[in-house]
């Protein structure tokens, strides 16, 4: 059984691939896997695929006969994977090379828990591949109990790609199909249903954001896929409150609702469409933010500010404030 798990889903990244590659299989964790799924690429990308995995066989490689998206990919290679552990990669990311190592020697200290994360940041190129990034060691683990550190839940990135879970605990859990972020229901669910996490500080992802293309480059233009985020929201309600943890992590459930449908609303507006158009569109999520979340009574406003943004959380306000004086009004 090798140790960890490691899945990549693919679709045209030909330009980033090799990159990516490189930095999983230069890691010094020797018994891993590498699961990628070629989500029917019409680039290159198989071909990289089929050139690595002639080279180091630790890579696997499978085909999609269509593309059928992230949520779905990433659900076959669950379904594949032997680890003790397992761990996800976007294929135009990068990591450390002594990432998996590390992860995997916290979690054999630390009894197996079921999650360890680890640091992420964003970049825009290569500059961290192939350097030594010893410097980026910023100090010790920690231990934490969710139950009783519950601000860490609200603290911790949604990204399933800066953590390694412990594979015995996703029997029968898999991520949202045919939706964007699918990651914020999977990432917090077993966070919260964790008994034991331990987080490493260092930061050993590297997350390529370019607005100009990749899945990022969507929430940075006009899309129809931005009710997604009411899709996965309403997975990470449904996935708590069939766990037997869901009152007593309630507020940061609601939290985490409104600071991510909220971060929705304020990428509007950096959509190139003209200002009643956005309008529209921020009144039309906020009506269903209200619906579906509730208002701002009870809600620590300077923490939920620190996770979507000061500015969302004042139009917010605004909406509901002005909604009141129509109903005064009438």
């Amino acid at each position: 059984m090798p140790r960890i798990s490691i899945i990549v889903p693919v679709y045209n990244e030909e330009e980033y691939l090799s990159t990516c590659l490189d930095s999983l299989v230069k890691q010094t964790l020797d018994d891993i896997e590498i699961i990628t799924i070629d989500d029917n690429s019409t680039d290159n990308s198989l071909n990289i695929l089929l050139d690595y995995t002639r080279k180091y066989p630790n890579i696997k490689v499978y085909h999609n006969e269509k593309n059928i998206g992230q949520g779905v990919s990433r659900n076959r290679g669950l379904k594949l994977a032997t680890g003790e552990y397992i761990g996800f990669v976007d294929s135009d990311d990068y990591i450390r090379n002594t990432m998996y190592e590390d992860m995997y020697k916290t979690a054999v200290n630390n009894n197996y828990p079921e999650l360890v994360t680890t640091e992420i940041i964003f970049v825009k190129d290569d500059s961290y591949a192939n350097r030594d990034l010893e410097f980026l060691a910023r100090g010790k683990e920690k231990v934490i109990n969710p139950i009783q550190d519950k601000s860490f839940v609200i603290s911790e990135s949604p990204t399933v790609c800066n953590k390694i879970f412990r594979r015995d605990t996703l029997k029968y859990f898999y991520f949202v199909e045919d939706s964007l972020f699918e990651d914020i229901p999977f990432s917090y669910t077993k966070y919260m249903e964790a008994s034991k996490v331990v987080t490493i500080s260092s930061i050993n992802y590297f997350y390529r954001r370019d607005i100009n293309r990749g899945v990022s480059s969507t929430n940075y233009r006009e899309n129809s896929h931005i009710t997604d985020i009411f899709k996965v929201l309403d997975r990470l309600d449904f996935d708590m409150k069939n766990s037997s943890r869901y009152e007593i992590f309630k507020d940061e459930i609601k939290l985490i609702q409104l600071a991510y449908s909220l971060i929705r609303v304020e990428e509007v507006n950096n959509w190139q469409v003209d200002d009643d158009k956005k309008s529209l569109i921020k009144e039309e999520m906020f009506s269903i933010i209200e619906e579906k979340y509730g208002n701002l009574d009870n809600v620590d406003t300077v923490l939920l500010q620190s996770k979507c943004g000061m500015n969302i959380v004042e139009e917010y306000s605004n909406y509901l404030g002005k909604k009141i004086e129509k109903q005064k009004a009438l």
